[in-house]
């Protein structure tokens, strides 16, 4: 058996790191719930043993506290024929002690975490490993975008190089001016953050030069089916697809689930639904969209 254990906040390098480490894995998720986790732990450890050898990768570790963790270290010490990744958002000193005490010796991987201070050299450097010197109008085109969103910005990159075979800069353009926004603004809606949502949806209509503003109402559409899928999740009506990209999006959703009671769903569609009903009587205007659909969720939950 070998541990290694990677640290660091951004899941699509982390992934990428995993995928180096190990051909074949499974994934346990940490999720405030320890009596479930350490019944799934034995589990996967124990069919490891007798069926297709797969790695363990165990994530969310953070939120466990010591005693908690030193029961996972101290039944995977005598497990042979698997080995185990542990997925940290920084180090935690009282965690690497309980290795230390079972006499195991994890391979400890840092994983680089982008920062807003360096993120400019951090996209600077994505391209150059692909031979492109990219031109500081796009770096500052990304960052505006992305911000913090270092996950989303490298799977959105990924799929642009998927797509295309050659760098252009107004092809480049094109493609994160709207891309980008799009799911910036479906993530600032599910975390319910209604002044960014506000200011960077209103953003998004101003640039909507779509005819008929095909573009906004497609991200009404948008945020719609993220609440759909999210209420298929929690559930287990939907599963997991193998693309590559719908598999991070999946992920994503999923993770946004967790923080996202039925009650929270329910009235995040119906504040969509009222919106739309407004749009379709013009009792509101294009304009007014980002704002009416705070409002509605707002009121509502007050009345809740």
């Amino acid at each position: 058996m070998t541990v290694f254990c990677l640290t660091g906040d951004s899941d699509f390098l982390i992934n990428k790191k995993i995928e180096e480490i190990s051909r074949s894995y499974k994934v346990l998720y940490y999720n405030n719930n320890f009596t479930i986790f350490f019944s799934d732990l034995q589990k996967l450890s124990n069919r490891s043993l007798f069926a297709q050898k797969e790695d363990l990768v165990l994530k969310n570790l953070d939120k466990l506290n010591k005693e908690d963790f030193k029961k996972i270290v101290e039944t995977i010490k005598n497990i042979e024929g698997i080995n185990f990744i542990f997925v940290f958002n920084k180090e935690n000193i009282d965690f690497f002690s309980c290795f230390k005490k079972n006499n195991i010796r994890p391979y400890t991987v840092p994983v680089f975490s982008p920062t807003e201070k360096n993120l400019s050299q951090f996209i600077k450097d994505y391209f150059k490993s692909k031979q492109i010197n990219i031109p500081n109008e796009i770096v500052e085109i990304l960052k505006e975008n992305y911000k913090k969103n270092i996950d989303l910005l490298l799977i959105d990159l990924e799929r642009y190089f998927a797509l295309h075979q050659e760098f252009k800069t107004d092809k480049i353009k094109e493609f994160f001016h709207f891309k980008t926004n799009n799911f910036k603004i479906q993530e600032l809606f599910l975390e319910r953050n209604w002044p960014a949502f506000i200011h960077h949806f209103k953003k998004f209509i101003l640039e909507d030069k779509s005819r008929d503003h095909f573009e906004t109402f497609a991200l009404l559409t948008l945020l719609y089916r993220s609440l759909i899928k999210i209420l298929f999740i929690k559930q287990n009506l939907i599963k997991e697809k193998r693309n590559k990209y719908k598999n991070f999006y999946f992920k994503k959703l999923v993770e946004k689930s967790k923080n996202l009671e039925l009650k929270e769903i329910k009235l995040l569609l119906s504040s969509l639904a009222k919106t739309d009903k407004k749009l379709k009587k013009f009792f509101i205007n294009i304009k007014e969209i980002p704002e009416d659909i705070a409002f509605n969720y707002l009121s509502s939950s007050k009345i809740e």
